[in-house]
């Protein structure tokens, strides 16, 4: 996935939900579930599905710069392009969590 007019910052977001992704599976860790992004952000580890002192650090972490990196794309590529990136962003990762897994 890349933005034609901002590779840079569609490669930079989108590295981020991919370790988002990661660590979110390494926790068990849902976090599109109402509420768990704050919970998480709060340094809620009941939140976590599986114990993971140190992913969980690491997603909290994450998390948190995620916002700062989103606030810089808003005011360097302005509020619409970022929001056209993040959704292309979400719809792929959509797309990687509802296809069926392979049994290798």
């Amino acid at each position: 996935m890349t933005n034609e007019t901002n590779p840079q910052w569609s490669r930079h977001l989108q590295g981020i939900a991919d370790e988002l992704l990661h660590l979110a599976v390494a926790c068990d860790v849902r976090l599109r579930d109402p509420g768990v992004v704050e919970r998480v952000l709060k340094g809620d580890e009941t939140v976590c599905g599986r114990r993971n002192e140190i992913g969980f650090q690491k997603l909290r972490k994450l998390l948190m710069a995620t916002f700062d990196s989103l606030g810089k794309a808003i005011d360097r590529i302005g509020p619409e392009e970022t929001r056209e990136i993040t959704a292309a962003i979400t719809a792929e990762l959509a797309g990687r969590r509802d296809r069926p897994q392979s049994k290798s």
